[in-house]
């Protein structure tokens, strides 16, 4: 795996939105985050576009994402926004320019897609961390994230609400938001699951469609030979007022049998935490506690 470089105070961040189209004043917020802490914000040519429910075409979204990669200058790259279409963008990438160019790739949700990608094809070392939207409101959580973009983790470690199933595992980590983990079945970008440390979070999403995409991980092997699952805080995963099913309920029957550890409530993603999960690096589940084994970025 590369590893990109540690950030460091007064490099160039970079914004880009491969994804959905993003409110100009929640960018104003995050970039003045990121600029209280030291650092210089570029925006990308095609942050503000929009094309429809997009931050602008697929091509536009694309070059405005390879020319942050290939520009000297910017040492890192934090996504704007998730919402939809990071996804569209992977037939349109040479993963090459990402090995050749490796820097730090920060979001989550929607851009679990690209994420994943650049650790799969480009052998890249990547970020499930906040967003640009997120940081104007959270100042404790840019600082947080920043700090182990420059190679800070001595205070890393995440602890659960709750283990589902006991255990301690090994392996590297993968994942992101679970609906579009479950998209990626069956296609060529079909994240790879053996022997990793799988993060499944979410929001929004009724306890019984969490149901259908766990069972649909499950039929497709999915959950096989995992060393372990980290679920996220799953904000809003609730059921109607007469349905006394919880998504807790639906990961604990799922996951019965499961002969490796399970966790449930990670402050990683959508919720409150906001916590940042380097993807493609070792790491250990011991019961609620997730712990880095090596630093994510170069030192």
């Amino acid at each position: 795996m590369r590893k990109p470089a540690a950030l460091r105070r007064g490099d160039v961040i970079g914004v880009v939105s491969p994804a959905a189209a993003v409110d100009a004043a929640a960018v104003a917020t995050g970039v003045h985050a990121l600029e209280s802490l030291g650092f210089t914000v570029r925006l990308g040519a095609a942050v503000f576009r929009r094309d429809g429910y997009l931050a602008g075409g697929d091509q536009e979204r694309r070059d405005d994402l390879v020319a942050m990669l290939r520009d000297p200058e910017v040492r890192a790259i934090v996504c704007s926004r998730g919402g939809y279409g990071s996804g569209r963008l992977l037939p349109l990438l040479d993963p090459s320019i990402a090995r050749e160019h490796p820097k730090i790739v920060v979001g989550f949700s929607d851009l679990t897609f690209l994420l994943n990608d650049l650790v799969q094809r480009a052998g890249l070392v990547t970020f499930h961390g906040p967003m640009l939207a997120d940081l104007g409101a959270r100042p404790e959580t840019a600082a947080r994230l920043t700090g182990l973009l420059m190679g800070d983790r001595h205070d890393w470690t995440l602890r659960a609400r709750d283990i589902v199933q006991p255990g301690t595992a090994e392996g590297v980590t993968a994942g992101g938001c679970l609906s579009a983990v479950v998209a990626m079945l069956g296609t060529p970008y079909e994240i790879e699951t053996d022997g990793r440390l799988l993060l499944l979070e979410d929001a929004n999403e009724k306890p019984f469609r969490i149901d259908r995409m766990l069972t649909q991980l499950r039929y497709a092997g999915a959950l096989e030979h995992v060393a372990g699952v980290i679920f996220g805080e799953m904000p809003g995963c609730s059921a109607h007022a007469d349905e006394a099913v919880t998504v807790r309920d639906v990961v604990a029957e799922c996951f019965a049998d499961a002969n490796y550890p399970v966790a449930f409530g990670f402050p990683s993603g959508h919720g409150e935490g906001h916590a940042t999960v380097p993807l493609g690096v070792h790491a250990r589940l011991a019961g609620e506690r997730l712990t880095l084994l090596e630093s994510p970025v170069a030192e």
